[in-house]
């Protein structure tokens, strides 16, 4: 499959209807906020916010969601069923250019791409140019992954054609089909890569570092304009768990404390959560403690640079258009 536009955009918003999410509250002190996939401890900040009373102690009742792939997360958001969504970088700023999407970032939680390409020592990915003939296994056909994988190979000068890609669960099983034989790479998240790696020494990990804001919270800026109060809200508590966690020497109670509220993947081994935990919150201050949850601008001009000379976005557009730091400037005052 070619990388274009459209299996990059967000996609027809009439698979988001099909879906049984809950309608959006209107009362105030309420916050719907929607994950790509299943809980792990890659959302941890959201999930230990609400577990902690963050949220609750801002006001806010937060009604979390577990998504079915990182582009649905977005048209949820659009669709006005969630407040606020955690999507893939490059998949927001190609259809917010190209699609004129409604959305903004508010947030950039992972500063570069959360995702790793697990192979097997005997047949290993050590380049991306590796990938070219193999099966890939992936979580979403269309989303984040898919555009990371075939943005980084056309970046390397290989073609993503090559590739036959497969839908996949993005969980450490997955591996399996690697060991079966039936595929040549399996493209994970940060926790199904620790968890694999962990269970097993046959595990190659390479990972991937695309240029893009690797994943980002974006919400639609007429419901920030209708109640901005609410979304500070939402980006201190959350800010304040993502800072905790960063600077915790022991995970454990931390851990502990999702584990009363959520049933988060990986938590039945502490050894395990614990490295998960730490690996994540590695790459949401990858770019300085002061920049957890920043849009950062560097970052941003990089992005909007690359896509454009992929020609994946159609026209030049300032890379301050797509993203507001303004309301966790606001989160941050003392």
């Amino acid at each position: 499959m070619k990388l274009t536009r459209r299996n990059l955009m967000l996609g027809a918003m009439g698979s988001a209807a099909m879906l049984s999410f809950p309608g959006r509250s209107h009362a105030q002190d309420s916050f719907n906020f929607i994950t790509p996939f299943t809980l792990s401890l890659a959302f941890a900040p959201v999930i230990y916010a609400d577990a902690a009373g963050y949220y609750a102690e801002e006001g806010l009742a937060m009604n979390l969601q577990a998504g079915k792939g990182a582009a649905l997360a977005a048209q949820m958001t659009i669709a006005r069923q969630m407040d606020a969504g955690r999507t893939g970088g490059t998949n927001y700023i190609v259809s917010r250019v190209n699609n004129d999407a409604p959305l903004i970032s508010i947030a950039t939680i992972a500063q570069r791409s959360p995702f790793f390409v697990l192979s097997s020592k005997e047949n290993p990915v050590k380049t991306i140019a590796d990938l070219e003939g193999r099966t890939v296994g992936m979580a979403t056909l269309g989303g984040s992954m898919e555009g990371t994988l075939d943005l980084m190979m056309t970046g390397a000068g290989a073609s993503p054609d090559t590739v036959n890609k497969v839908k996949v669960a993005d969980s450490a099983a997955s591996f399996a089909l690697i060991e079966a034989g039936r595929a040549g790479a399996f493209l994970g998240n940060t926790s199904s890569m620790i968890i694999a790696s962990s269970a097993r020494d046959d595990v190659e990990v390479m990972p991937i570092d695309d240029g893009m804001p690797g994943q980002v919270y974006v919400a639609r800026p007429d419901e920030i304009a209708e109640n901005p109060n609410k979304f500070i809200s939402f980006l201190r508590a959350t800010h304040r768990a993502a800072a905790e966690i960063v600077d915790a020497e022991d995970l454990t109670p931390i851990l502990a404390k999702i584990g009363e509220k959520h049933d988060v993947t990986g938590l039945n081994n502490t050894e395990t959560a614990q490295k998960d935990l730490h690996t994540n919150a590695q790459n949401w201050a990858s770019k300085g403690k002061e920049n957890i949850l920043r849009n950062v601008p560097e970052v941003w001009e990089r992005a909007v640079g690359l896509l454009a000379d992929a020609k994946l976005i159609d026209k030049a557009v300032p890379a301050s258009e797509l993203y507001t730091n303004n309301l966790l400037d606001q989160a941050l005052k003392a």
